[in-house]
C-alpha cells in the first residue's frame, strides 16, 4: 500500500493544475451542500419559532379531561412540557371587554409568555394578564389593581387583583383574544384542558394518537393538535428536502466536473498504466490507484469546503439579524447541521468510488500494448468530427470551423461542460421561483388577519348597532399627536337577494355548508327566500370613510372607485370571492386568480336585506331561524375588488359578497354610524407606547371595544420577511457563484489540457487575432448553448412546480422573471468566455516549444 500512495503522491504532484482543478470542484461542491444546508436549516428553525409564535408552543391540547385522564397524559412518552388550564367564566356583555377567565398553572403562563411586572397568582380571585387587555380598558399596567365584572351566567359580580402583568402573546393579541389567568389548584378542579409539548425528534402525531387512545379520548371533541406546528416539527427533525435535493445535485454536478477532468488525465497518463499492467499489476491494483488518488485529494478538500461553506452562511445569518420573539420562544438561530455534513462526505466518497469505476472500466477495455503506444480508437472520433466540420467548413470561417472542431471532438466533454453551465442556473430559477411562493404565502397569511393600521380598534358584538366608536371618538382618534392617518369601516350583517343561477361555484357553497364554522354557526352560508323563489347569501354591508375605501384601489379587478360619487348615491365597490381549486382537493377563497363565486359584473344591481329595528337574538338571525321583518336596499356596482381590507373576521367572513359604500351614505340609510373596526397609523418616529396608551382611553368608553398596537409586531414581521428572503437568495447567490467557479474551472481544465494542440496551430501560423477569435468563438458558444438549455429547463421546471406544489392556493398566475432569465443568459455567455479567456492568456503566453511539450 504504501508503494501505490507513493505512486498515487507522485501523479499528484505531477499533474498539479488538474489536481488543482479537482480540488476546486469537490471544495466548491461540498461548500454549495454546506453552506445551502445550514442555511436551510438556519431558516427551517428560525420558521419553526415563527410558527411557535403565531400558534403557540403545545403540539395538542387535551380537552375536558379528569383527574384521571389527566394522570395517563402526564404519563405520556417524550413530553417536554404541560401546560394546565380550565375555564372559570367570561365577563357578560356590556362590559368593556369580551375576556375569558381561566385557570392556569405556572407552567402554561410561563411557557407563551413571562411576569413582566409583580408575580404569578396564588390566592383566591388573584390574577395575571396582559398589559394590551388593560390599555383596552384604558388603564395603566398597575400591580395592586382591583378589576370588577359582571359575569355571564352568574348573579353576583365578582373582583378581581391583578398581581403581575404578563408580557403580551402575539397569538392572542393578533385576534384580540382577551384572556386573565387565576392560580390553578389540581386538587380542587375536575375538568381540565391539558396542553402538552413532546420532545422534538419524537413521533409526535403517534404520542399524541397512543395517549389519546389510553385516556379514552375522542379524537373528535377532545383533541386539539396544532397541526401547523406538528407538520413543521416533525419535517424539522430530518433533513429537508432543498438540503437533500442540493446535496444529490451537487454531487451529480461536482461528480461531471471531476469525472471530465480525470478522464482527460487518465487518458494523458494511460501509458503508465499499460506499462504497469505489462510488469504485471492486476486491474484492480490500477483500480485502487485511481481510488486513491482522488480520496487523497478529498482528504484535503472537504475541510476547506466544510469551513468555507459554514463560514458563507454564517455571513448571511450575521446579515439577516436575529429576531427575539417573546415568551420562551427562542431567537432566530443559526445551526451547524452534523447530518449535513455527514451527507456532503458520504456524497463525495460515493461519487469518487463512482469515478474510479467508471474509469476504470474504461481503461481495462485498452490492452497494455495499446495503452503503451496510446492507440485506442482516437482515429475514428477524429474522422467523425472531421466529417462533421467538412460540412460546415465552407460556409463558416477557418477559426470557426476550429472552434466547432474543437467543441464537438470529445462530444462527452461537450455533454459535461453543457450540464454544469446549465444545472447552477436551472438551480437558481428553482430556487426563486420557490421563495416567490413562500413570499405569497406570508402575504396571504398576513391579509387574513386584518391587520392593517399600525393601531386597530375593534368592536366586538358588531351586530348591536348601539354599539360602536362614534364620531366623536374618531375625532379624539385623529386629534392624537403623531396620528397621520385614521381609516373607518362599519359593519352591517346582511343577506344578499341573488338567482340560483348567478351563482357560479355551487360547490364552494356545499363544502362550507358541509360542516367547520360556517356548518356549524351559520347553519350554512346560502338559504332558500321564504317569500320568492330567489336565494339569500349571508354576507355583510360595509361603509368605509375616505382613507379606507382608497386603500380598495390595489385590489381593484374591475371597474373604478368613485368616492365622490359614492357619498351621494347608492354606487358601491363590491368584494368578490374568487375561488380556487386547491392542491388538497378543496376550495379556498384566494387574492389573485380564482374564478368569481356570483355572476355579478359592473353596472349591475345588487339587492340587500336588513332587518328593521334591532337583532335581539343574533344565534337564532345567524342561523336564518328568525321571524324578522327586512327592508331592501338597492346598490349599483361601481367596481369588483378581491379583498374587502376591514373585516371583523365574523358572521360570513371573507366566504359572503360584502356590498360596500360610503359611509356618508350608509348613514343616510341607516342612521348615525357606529364603527366597528378602525385603522390608525402613526407618523414614522413617534412614540407608539404613547399613542396607544391614549387610543386604549378612547376605545375604553365603548364596550368591547378591543386595541391592537401593531407596531412592533409588524417590525418583528418584517425583519422575518426580509431573513427568509436573505436565506432564500443567499442560497440562491451561493448556488450562483460556486456554479460559476466550477464553470471556469471545468471550462478552463479542458482548454488547458489541449494546450499541446494550440501550440501546433501557432507553430503552423495561426495568428494571434485569429487564436483570440477561436477561443472566443469557442466560449460564446458555449455560453449560448447552455442559455438555451438554462431558458428551457427553467420554464419545464417551474411549470413541473406550478402544478405540483400549488401556487394557485394562493393566488398566484404562472408567472416567469424575465429579468432572471435575462441575468442568467448574460451571466452564462460572460462566463463563457471568461473561462476560455483566462487559459487562453496563460497558453499565449508560453512559447511554441513550450506549448506542444506540455503534457497536461
Amino acid at each position: 500500500m504504501r508503494e501505490d500512495f507513493s505512486i498515487v503522491i507522485k501523479y499528484i504532484k505531477s499533474f498539479k493544475s488538474r489536481s488543482i482543478a479537482i480540488m476546486l470542484s469537490i471544495i466548491l461542491g461540498t461548500a454549495l451542500i454546506v453552506g445551502v444546508g445550514t442555511l436551510s436549516k438556519s431558516a427551517q428553525e428560525a420558521s419553526l419559532e415563527r410558527i411557535k409564535r403565531e400558534t403557540g408552543t403545545y403540539h395538542v391540547a387535551y380537552k375536558d379531561i379528569d383527574k384521571n385522564q389527566l394522570k395517563v397524559v402526564k404519563e405520556g412518552k417524550d413530553i417536554k412540557n404541560i401546560g394546565l388550564n380550565s375555564y372559570y367564566a367570561s365577563t357578560d356583555k356590556g362590559e368593556k371587554l369580551p375576556i375569558n377567565i381561566l385557570y392556569a398553572d405556572n407552567n402554561f403562563i410561563n411557557d407563551e409568555s413571562e411576569i413582566v411586572k409583580g408575580r404569578l397568582p396564588e390566592g383566591k380571585n388573584e390574577v395575571v394578564l396582559e398589559g394590551w387587555i388593560l390599555n383596552s380598558m384604558g388603564l395603566e399596567e398597575a400591580v395592586g389593581r382591583e378589576l370588577n365584572f359582571k359575569l355571564y351566567d352568574k348573579d353576583k359580580p365578582e373582583k378581581f387583583k391583578v398581581v403581575g402583568i404578563l408580557k403580551d402573546r402575539y397569538k392572542d393579541k393578533s385576534v384580540g383574544r382577551c384572556e386573565m389567568f387565576l392560580h390553578l389548584d389540581e386538587n380542587k378542579i375536575n375538568n381540565f384542558i391539558a396542553n402538552v409539548e413532546f420532545n422534538e425528534g419524537s413521533p409526535i402525531s403517534k404520542n399524541i394518537e397512543a395517549i389519546a387512545k389510553k385516556a379514552h379520548l375522542n379524537l373528535d371533541n377532545q383533541v386539539g393538535v396544532n397541526s401547523t406546528l406538528v407538520g413543521t416539527v416533525e419535517e424539522n427533525g430530518g433533513i429537508d428536502s432543498e438540503s437533500r435535493n442540493t446535496a444529490i445535485t451537487m454531487s451529480a454536478f461536482a461528480g461531471l466536473v471531476i469525472y471530465s477532468i480525470f478522464s482527460i488525465s487518465v487518458y494523458q497518463r494511460i501509458r503508465d498504466y499499460g506499462m504497469l499492467r505489462a510488469v504485471g499489476a492486476t486491474n484492480f491494483r490500477v483500480f485502487k490507484l485511481m481510488l486513491y488518488e482522488l480520496l487523497l485529494i478529498a482528504l484535503i478538500s472537504l475541510p476547506i469546503g466544510i469551513l468555507l461553506g459554514m463560514g458563507g452562511a454564517q455571513i448571511f445569518n450575521k446579515t439577516g439579524g436575529n429576531i427575539q420573539y417573546e415568551g420562551n420562544i427562542k431567537s432566530t438561530p443559526f445551526v451547524i447541521p452534523t447530518n449535513i455534513i455527514l451527507i456532503s462526505i458520504a456524497c463525495t466518497i460515493i461519487m469518487i468510488f463512482v469515478i474510479s469505476l467508471l474509469t476504470y472500466m474504461k481503461i481495462r477495455k485498452i490492452s497494455p500494448i495499446e495503452a503503451i503506444k496510446k492507440n485506442f480508437g482516437g482515429d475514428k472520433k477524429i474522422k467523425k468530427s472531421n466529417f462533421i466540420i467538412g460540412g460546415l467548413s465552407n460556409k463558416i470561417s477557418a477559426t470557426k470551423t476550429i472552434s466547432i472542431k474543437n467543441i464537438f471532438r470529445n462530444k462527452k466533454a461537450f455533454i459535461l461542460i453543457m450540464l454544469s453551465m446549465s444545472i447552477g442556473g436551472i438551480l437558481v430559477i428553482k430556487n426563486d421561483y420557490a421563495y416567490s411562493r413562500s413570499e405569497a404565502m406570508y402575504e396571504d397569511q398576513q391579509r387574513q388577519m386584518y391587520m392593517n393600521g399600525d393601531f386597530v380598534l375593534t368592536v366586538n358584538g358588531s351586530t348591536d348597532e348601539e354599539n360602536g366608536l362614534t364620531d366623536k371618538e374618531i375625532n379624539e382618534i385623529k386629534n392624537i399627536d403623531g396620528i397621520s392617518e385614521v381609516k373607518t369601516a362599519r359593519i352591517l350583517q346582511s343577506r344578499m337577494v341573488l338567482d340560483k343561477k348567478d351563482i357560479l361555484d355551487m360547490e364552494f357553497i356545499e363544502q362550507l355548508n358541509n360542516g367547520g364554522y360556517t356548518g356549524s354557526v351559520l347553519n350554512g352560508l346560502l338559504f332558500k327566500d321564504k317569500k320568492s323563489d330567489k336565494y339569500l347569501l349571508k354576507q355583510k354591508l360595509k361603509g368605509f370613510n375616505d382613507e379606507m375605501l382608497k386603500s380598495l384601489d390595489k385590489y381593484v379587478v374591475s371597474g373604478k372607485i368613485d368616492i365622490e360619487k359614492m357619498k351621494k348615491e347608492n354606487l358601491a365597490v363590491i368584494y368578490m370571492p374568487y375561488i380556487v381549486d386547491t392542491f388538497y382537493g378543496t376550495k379556498n377563497v384566494v387574492v389573485g386568480g380564482g374564478k368569481p363565486l356570483a355572476n355579478i359584473k359592473v353596472g349591475d344591481t345588487v339587492t340587500i336585506k336588513y332587518p328593521k329595528g334591532k337583532i335581539d337574538n343574533v344565534e337564532s338571525y345567524w342561523k336564518a331561524k328568525d321571524n324578522l321583518e327586512y327592508e331592501e336596499h338597492e346598490f349599483k356596482v361601481g367596481a369588483i375588488v378581491n379583498y374587502p381590507f376591514a373585516d371583523d373576521s365574523m358572521y360570513s367572513g371573507d366566504d359572503g359578497i360584502d356590498v360596500i359604500t360610503s359611509s356618508n351614505y350608509l348613514e343616510k340609510l341607516f342612521g348615525e354610524n357606529n364603527y366597528d373596526v378602525v385603522y390608525a397609523n402613526a407618523k414614522k418616529g413617534e412614540d407608539h407606547d404613547a399613542i396607544n396608551k391614549k387610543l386604549g382611553e378612547i376605545g375604553s368608553k365603548v364596550p368591547g371595544t378591543i386595541t391592537t398596537d401593531m407596531v412592533q409586531d409588524k417590525a418583528a414581521d418584517d425583519r422575518s420577511l426580509k431573513q427568509d428572503k436573505l436565506y432564500s437568495y443567499g442560497i440562491v447567490a451561493i448556488l450562483f457563484a460556486i456554479s460559476i467557479f466550477n464553470i471556469i474551472n471545468n471550462v478552463s481544465y479542458n482548454l488547458t489540457s489541449r494546450t499541446s494542440e494550440f501550440g501546433m496551430l501557432r507553430a503552423i501560423g495561426i495568428s494571434e487575432k485569429d487564436f483570440k477569435k477561436m477561443i472566443a468563438y469557442e466560449g460564446l458558444f458555449y455560453g449560448i448553448i447552455s442559455s438555451v438549455i438554462v431558458v428551457v429547463g427553467g420554464i419545464v421546471l417551474q411549470t413541473r412546480m406550478y402544478e405540483t406544489y400549488g401556487f394557485v392556493d394562493y393566488g398566484m398566475d404562472f408567472v416567469i422573471n424575465y429579468k432572471l432569465y435575462i441575468l442568467i443568459v448574460i451571466v452564462n455567455i460572460i462566463v463563457g468566455l471568461l473561462s476560455t479567456y483566462l487559459p487562453a492568456r496563460k497558453i499565449k503566453e508560453s512559447s511554441i516549444v513550450e506549448a506542444i511539450n506540455i503534457i497536461e
